[in-house]
């Protein structure tokens, strides 16, 4: 049975540690708490998709340590097909994810992220499915996934939808990002990303709303905006009380994977943006980038 979403992008272990504080310069801060779970932007909306009820599959690259175990396992648990997941030698990638209390700071490793080849991609697997979301790859020692991800999309954007979160692939600037973007009907960026690609989240939605169908800027508590063609939205978020807030970690992958699923049901932009919400919310009260076992 052939996949309704496909993922490509990193996949990484996500080592959460949680710290009573952020450390200064010259600090020395005690972990308080350490868990060890699956990650990666895309691989995180993949398995939200999967827990709200669509077919999933993801196309990557892991080590083979393991925490390439740990990795596929996961996806597994959720109904992820992997079936097209690349094992190499080398290290599989992780993120140590620094989070005290709604403050969080990650530190990547790629590993093998960064070495995902055309060759590895099945191109006909992507091709059986309605829509193909990309996430982003770092970059750090050679561009070979960068490539290999501007030609998946390229050649998936003539027959399926393409959504796309570029995450710090902004920081290599718009002339950089302009072919992923031209190959993406949505893009997500969140505010701070927003922000470093132009300067202003206004000139970003702006500038791209040039080359995709939809622009998405969540802001956290303030309303989300939406460029869908010359139209401007502002949807707002429901609130969240702090005491109800377990890990923000996560939360855009989990709103990425709430508009998707308005997308593909033919939800306008503004209904897709509520389920987006709903979903980040959901993702919030959860500790790490995932849905909880149970959390249906």
């Amino acid at each position: 049975m052939s996949v309704e979403i496909v993922g490509i992008g990193a996949l990484n272990v996500d080592e959460l540690l949680h710290l009573p504080r952020m450390p200064g310069e010259d600090d020395s801060v005690p972990v308080e708490r350490r868990e060890r779970r699956g990650g990666g932007s895309a691989a995180n909306t993949i398995c939200w998709l999967a827990h709200l009820g669509h077919r999933t599959g993801f196309v990557g690259k892991v080590g083979t340590d393991e925490l390439a175990d740990l990795a596929l396992k996961e996806l597994e648990r959720y109904g992820v097909d992997t079936s097209r997941i690349v094992r190499d030698e080398g290290r599989t990638g992780v993120a140590y994810c620094l989070i005290a209390g709604n403050d969080r700071r990650i530190l990547v490793d790629p590993g093998v992220n960064d070495e995902l080849r055309p060759e590895d991609v099945d191109l006909d697997y992507i091709l059986e499915a309605e829509l193909l979301h990309a996430g982003s790859f770092i970059g750090l020692r050679t561009e070979t996934s960068l490539k290999t991800l501007k030609t998946v999309m390229r050649r998936a954007s003539r027959e399926l939808t393409v959504t796309f979160t570029p995450a710090t692939m902004v920081l290599r600037g718009y002339s950089y990002l302009e072919p992923y973007l031209r190959a993406a009907d949505v893009v997500f960026l969140n505010e701070t990303e927003a922000k470093q690609l132009t300067g202003s989240v206004r000139d970003t939605l702006n500038l791209l709303s040039r080359l995709t169908d939809t622009v998405v800027v969540t802001r956290g508590p303030n309303p989300t905006l939406v460029r869908y063609g010359t139209e401007t939205l502002e949807v707002p978020p429901e609130r969240v009380p702090e005491e109800e807030i377990t890990d923000p970690t996560g939360a855009g992958d989990a709103f990425a994977a709430g508009f998707i699923d308005g997308l593909l049901r033919g939800d306008p932009p503004d209904k897709c943006c509520e389920r987006g919400h709903e979903v980040a919310q959901k993702c919030l009260k959860v500790m790490g980038c995932r849905p909880a076992p149970n959390n249906r």
